[in-house]
């Protein structure tokens, strides 16, 4: 394993191990509120030190710092989830932690060179996000719902395509890794080289994703829509 893959085990296990501590403790709701609520802004916290250290080394620039990348929208979503306990961006953040964010974890495109101040930075936010998630599912017992959940992240992942491509085109980015491929290894170098045909790759296989992240939800709601029945026949 590499060295950020390292970085991205231990990250994903420290904030997955607090999140499963808390959760198993007695705990009143409104400690439990200041704890989600400290995590929504130390999320926040975390991204605006990063483009204050990119603005310090002059790398914030229109092209490489805007909030434009797709955990950055997922960031925003998760942490006002927890703030707010607010439905559709725990909907939202969901896919898009559990799809997108978790993979940036472990094949994160991150240059070698980068600071470590700001490469502990990169996966305390991708492990927060996700850590964020599961906290939601296991302590509000937040989960996805059939159709809300799955309307709501298309359209949020329509508009997040639309959005990227036409900043791409403004301003030369690369946000969402829409314009091209990233540098590092990743999942993406499986998809083709026509850009148009990329980009429908990314967006069908997102939606594949978000299908594979509800299956389980709609297994366990069809196996006790079966059991009920058959407790009333």
């Amino acid at each position: 394993m590499s060295p950020f893959q390292i970085a991205a085990v231990f990250f994903v296990l420290a904030a997955l191990a607090l999140v499963w501590t808390f959760d198993r403790q007695p705990h009143t709701a409104h400690l439990t509120r200041i704890c989600e609520r400290a995590l929504a802004v130390a999320l926040v916290l975390a991204f605006l030190g990063d483009l204050g250290a990119k603005t310090a080394d002059g790398t914030f620039t229109l092209a490489r710092a805007l909030p434009m990348q797709l955990c950055d929208w997922a960031l925003f979503a998760i942490s006002g989830a927890l703030w707010w306990r607010w439905r559709a961006g725990f909907d939202v953040g969901y896919f898009w932690g559990l799809a997108g964010t978790a993979q940036a974890l472990f094949t994160p495109a991150v240059a070698s060179d980068l600071p470590w101040l700001r490469v502990c930075g990169f996966f305390f936010i991708h492990a927060g996000i996700v850590a964020g998630v599961v906290h939601l599912i296991l302590t509000p017992r937040f989960r996805p719902e059939w159709p809300r959940s799955i309307v709501r992240v298309l359209i949020a992942s329509e508009i997040y395509l639309a959005t990227a491509l036409v900043i791409n085109a403004l301003t030369g980015g690369n946000y969402g890794f829409l314009s091209h491929k990233p540098e590092t290894r990743s999942m993406l170098d499986l998809f083709s080289h026509t850009h148009w045909l990329y980009v429908l790759e990314l967006n069908v296989v997102a939606w594949i994703f978000f299908a594979a992240l509800y299956l389980p939800w709609l297994i366990a709601d069809l196996s006790r829509r079966s059991t009920r029945q058959k407790c009333e026949s």
